[in-house]
C-alpha cells in the first residue's frame, strides 16, 4: 500500500528533515574517532540522523507518521507502504536504543561499533536521499 502523493507542506517536512539529519551526520563524522566522545553521545546523533531519513522518505511519499524514536516502527511503515530497505542498512534498527535508553541509562554500557554505525548512517542517507527525491 502506498502512500498518497506528498502535498507541498509533506515535500517541505522532508526536506527539512533531511537537512536535520545532515547535522547529525556531521557531527557523528566530526566526533567518530575521538575516544574522548562517550558512545552513547555519538549512538544518538547516529540514530537521531537515521529516524529523520527515514521519516523524510516517509514524508516525501505521502506516507502519515506519528512522533517516535522507533526505528522498527518506521521501518514497518516504509514495509507497509511498499517503500524497502535495501539489504546493507537493514541493521540501522539497532540504534533506536541509543535515542533514549542508552542515553539516559547510567548503568548501561552498551558498546558502539563507531565505524559500522557510521556506514550506516552514511548508506541510509544515500539510500533516503535518492527515495525522497529531494535535495536538502
Amino acid at each position: 500500500m502506498a502512500g498518497s502523493l506528498p502535498s507541498p507542506e509533506q515535500r517541505d517536512v522532508a526536506r527539512a528533515l533531511l537537512a536535520k539529519a545532515h547535522g547529525d551526520e556531521i557531527v557523528l563524522t566530526k566526533l567518530i574517532e575521538d575516544v574522548d566522545v562517550p558512545d552513547d553521545i555519538l549512538g544518538f546523533h547516529a540514530q537521531q540522523a537515521v529516524e529523520k531519513l527515514l521519516k523524510a522518505v516517509l514524508a516525501a511519499s505521502g506516507v502519515p507518521f506519528s512522533r517516535s524514536h522507533n526505528l522498527s516502527y518506521l521501518v514497518g511503515l516504509l514495509n507497509d507502504a511498499g517503500i524497502e530497505l535495501p539489504g546493507g542498512i537493514v541493521a540501522l534498527e539497532g540504534l533506536t536504543p541509543w535515542a533514549v535508553e542508552f542515553r539516559y541509562d547510567e548503568s548501561s554500557h552498551a558498546h558502539l561499533d563507531r565505524e559500522a554505525t557510521l556506514q550506516v548512517v552514511v548508506a541510509t542517507r544515500v539510500w533516503a536521499t535518492g527515495q525522497a527525491n529531494l535535495e536538502t
